[in-house]
């Protein structure tokens, strides 16, 4: 996750320059100095921090080579000029000026800090995470209740993925600035990461009582309360985070998850197009389209929408999986066997790609293809009853009953309303004529799914092995009484 930054603390972003970056060079509490330049001494020590680089950074320049010019002014002038280097991608200048800064400070244990604080985030900019991190230290230890240092390092804990260490710091960031609900917003994302959702729905709510025009916080506390279950108020705080920030096309997404778990697809559809406007190379945001599509059976739409996210990110295993999924409803066996492919080439790990590339391989008349690929997917996730199903199945029809009667066990003991797995077992136990325990088991088929005609096929014929002619009669009465309403349908 990435920090979402805080409305009072220096920041490096996309900006040209952050409002708390320069320092008012005249506001520094010394006195002002005339030198050869007379005036235009006092005008550059303004425009140095001025939000125009271009005016200020000669400025702050002129300042730093006045001899004339207090000590600290000058350390300051460094700083700022820093500062619009680094805005600029000038790290090498702005890391030798804030060393400059440093070497040159007086005994300002704040002014010290916050250069510490700014060194680190250029030294960060080169990839030398270990230089920035002593350097927040340092900002640290001078000025416990920096924020910025503390937000700053905190970001650099979740890149390592670092999370207690990052929620520590912005802790100490809240104890410094308790009313900046940004701060709270990020430890929130946190503890959301973390499974904590109640921990992170206080610190949204927190947030939004802080800032009530806080979108962010609103679509957070959202995604937190969905994850809880609680769709209702999930959907309540999507419509509110699309009504503050209509351009947040992450809120539309979440809008349009609330809408389909409340049934209303077609407003659902409506937002995620919504979204995809908004940000038209968004994969996940295609995705998450495309599942919609295909929910409601177009499987066509679907296909056209995860190919397209495959083009915005070849390496999106959902945008293959799902379009495999398609391509299995549309009978294409050889599209969707490429796309799991594609998926278990760029994770291995993935058990339910193997699990639809064998119900694809099965499908194609590859039973042995399939069968590896079934055991790959149970070696992966061995509590997995669809895979166990499957696996006894093939089993079954290979005549290896007492395997298949064990994978039909597995899966039962793990959804013991299966009926397919109950029918499917009673029927090994048939074919190993145990007429009992098929009896039983198909049963229970029968109390899970009355509909199923090939259960009581079965049960006649156990039934009728056993000798009972009369349960043996029923049944099969029953199958093609079954039968037959199927075919008037």
């Amino acid at each position: 996750m990435q920090l979402r930054r805080a409305n009072s603390v220096c920041r490096w972003s996309s900006r040209p320059l952050v409002a708390t970056t320069a320092i008012l060079l005249l506001a520094s509490g010394s006195a002002v100095a005339q030198s050869a330049n007379g005036d235009l001494t006092n005008n550059d020590r303004t425009y140095c921090s001025d939000s125009r680089p271009a005016v200020a950074i000669p400025s702050c320049t002129r300042v730093i080579e006045d001899r004339d010019a207090p000590l600290d002014v000058r350390v300051i002038a460094l700083r700022n000029r820093g500062a619009f280097l680094q805005a600029a991608g000038q790290l090498d200048g702005a890391i030798a000026d804030y060393s400059q800064a440093i070497k040159m400070a007086p005994r300002d244990t704040r002014l010290n800090a916050q250069i510490y604080v700014n060194l680190g985030v250029a030294v960060a900019g080169k990839g030398d995470e270990a230089a920035a991190k002593a350097d927040y230290d340092r900002a640290i230890a001078l000025d416990p209740s920096l924020a910025s240092a503390r937000l700053d390092r905190a970001a650099l804990y979740i890149s390592r993925g670092q999370d207690n260490d990052a929620i520590a710091d912005l802790g100490e960031a809240i104890k410094a600035n308790p009313r900046d609900a940004p701060i709270y917003v990020n430890r929130g994302a946190l503890y959301s990461r973390q499974g904590d959702q109640d921990r992170a729905i206080a610190d949204f709510s927190m947030a939004i009582r802080l800032d009530p025009a806080n979108a962010v916080a609103w679509r957070d506390r959202g995604f937190a309360y969905r994850t809880k279950g609680d769709n209702a108020q999930a959907l309540a705080d999507a419509q509110e985070a699309v009504r503050l920030d209509p351009g947040m096309a992450e809120a539309h997404q979440d809008l349009a998850r609330g809408l389909a778990a409340s049934g209303d697809t077609a407003t659902a559809s409506q937002e995620l197009d919504r979204a995809v406007a908004l940000n038209p190379r968004d994969a996940a945001a295609v995705v998450l389209r495309a599942d919609n599509f295909l929910a409601r059976g177009d499987r066509d739409s679907a296909v056209a929408d995860y190919t397209r996210a495959i083009v915005e990110d070849p390496k999106l295993t959902s945008a293959y999986n799902n379009r495999g999924v398609a391509y299995m409803g549309k009978s294409d066996w050889a599209d969707a066997i490429a796309d799991f492919t594609k998926v278990v080439a760029l994770d291995p790990k993935q058990s339910s790609a193997f699990l639809n590339r064998g119900l694809s391989l099965q499908q194609n008349g590859d039973r042995d293809a399939a069968l590896a690929d079934f055991d790959h997917a149970i070696q992966l996730k061995p509590d997995s009853a669809e895979a166990l199903r499957h696996r006894a199945f093939l089993n079954q029809v290979r005549g290896r009953f007492e395997l298949s009667i064990a994978d039909y066990g597995r899966a039962i003991s793990l959804e013991p309303k299966d009926a397919e797995a109950l029918r499917g077992r009673g029927l090994a136990e048939l074919s190993l004529h145990d007429n009992d325990e098929a009896i039983t088991d198909l049963t229970a088929a029968i109390a899970q799914n009355p509909s199923d005609g090939l259960a009581y096929r079965y049960r006649a014929l156990a039934y009728s092995a056993e000798g009972d002619r009369q349960h043996a009669h029923a049944d099969d009465k029953a199958s093609l009484q079954l039968e037959h309403d199927q075919r008037l349908r």
